[in-house]
């Protein structure tokens, strides 16, 4: 499907911008992003939000405010995670396109013009920026991410390999997300999800502007389990599977046992029983621990509570006002 070629004066342009404890390196980052936007010709509008930062990220994005009226900012009463910043931000972008970003400056700013170009010559509403390089992360955030994106191929079915948060949607993607009931999101699983047409763009991970990144091994498993488990229930699927393979054990064993008994030979140790018991147990404990990750989600989403809560807002003229 194609889209009309859009006029870049009469376009608006929405960058929406989580932050979580990006005090040190936010006001370059908002040098950098008001420069690149500017040399697009569009019209644009940046949504800083504030997942609940602990250092003064919310007082220098105020003082950026002041210097850029294009700039806007929310900031939440504690820290809701990632994908609820996401969802505050296309809930407020106003946008013909929407740009989701990292206040990092991993995600470079100078490649906004090329995927507005994509999205203007009108041939994809998701404009998907994807990794070239990891030459800037460790070796063990390189294996983890390696672990997630094989984990997600098989449990979810989504092929997320070297993809990044940083993409490009259009009004239309964005609305559709925005009707998604659900709490429990996965913003670059969701993109994918919706089957709208999608053309993806390279770029080189960037040294961060400053400071160490948020994320560790705890918090991706988390974000995996999430995830897998929104999109997919496949995992059940996996506990019936291994009850198969225990009945079929179960099944050997008793077998074992009668021929034993008929040819009045002895069982001898416990070393083989007891590394089945263990198995096994193991295995109704990870069966247990699966269905409680299900019904803890079904628990969430029966809750009806709201994603987030904005403590402040960031107004015109650079004013933080509550909310």
């Amino acid at each position: 499907m194609n889209l009309q070629p859009a006029s870049a004066k009469s376009r608006l342009v929405s960058i929406v911008v989580p932050a979580f404890n990006e005090a040190e390196g936010i006001a370059a980052f908002i040098e950098r992003l008001v420069a690149a936007l500017r040399d697009c010709e569009f019209e644009f509008e940046i949504w800083i939000v504030d997942d609940g930062s602990k250092d003064d990220t919310w007082a220098r994005v105020c003082v950026e405010g002041v210097r850029h009226p294009q700039l806007h900012g929310l900031r939440f009463t504690r820290n809701f995670g990632k994908e609820a910043a996401i969802l505050a931000g296309l809930r407020h972008a106003r946008g013909d396109a929407v740009v989701v970003m990292d206040a990092d400056g991993q995600h470079p700013p100078a490649l906004l013009s090329g995927m507005l170009a994509i999205w203007r010559g009108g041939s994809a509403q998701i404009v998907a920026a994807t990794k070239a390089e990891r030459n800037t992360d460790s070796w063990t955030t390189r294996l983890n991410a390696q672990i997630f994106n094989r984990m997600m191929k098989w449990l979810a079915g989504l092929d997320l390999a070297n993809a990044s948060d940083f993409r490009l949607l259009d009004r239309r993607v964005v609305d559709a997300l925005l009707k998604f009931p659900e709490k429990i999101r996965f913003f670059r699983g969701m993109t994918v999800w919706t089957g709208f047409a999608t053309r993806e763009i390279s770029f080189e991970v960037a040294p961060r502007i400053a400071g160490n990144s948020q994320w560790n091994s705890a918090q991706l498993t988390r974000l995996a389990i999430n995830a897998i488990t929104a999109y997919s229930a496949k995992p059940l699927g996996l506990i019936f599977r291994l009850g198969l393979i225990g009945m079929v054990a179960a099944a050997a064993l008793l077998v074992q046992a009668l021929y034993s008994w008929h040819s009045n030979v002895a069982v001898s140790g416990w070393t083989s029983l007891t590394i089945v018991i263990l198995f096994f147990g193991s295995a109704n404990m990870l069966g247990i621990g699966v269905l409680g990750v299900y019904l803890a989600h079904i628990f969430d989403e029966i809750k009806g509570r709201p994603e987030f809560l904005i403590q402040e807002r960031l107004v015109d003229g650079g004013q933080s006002n509550p909310d």
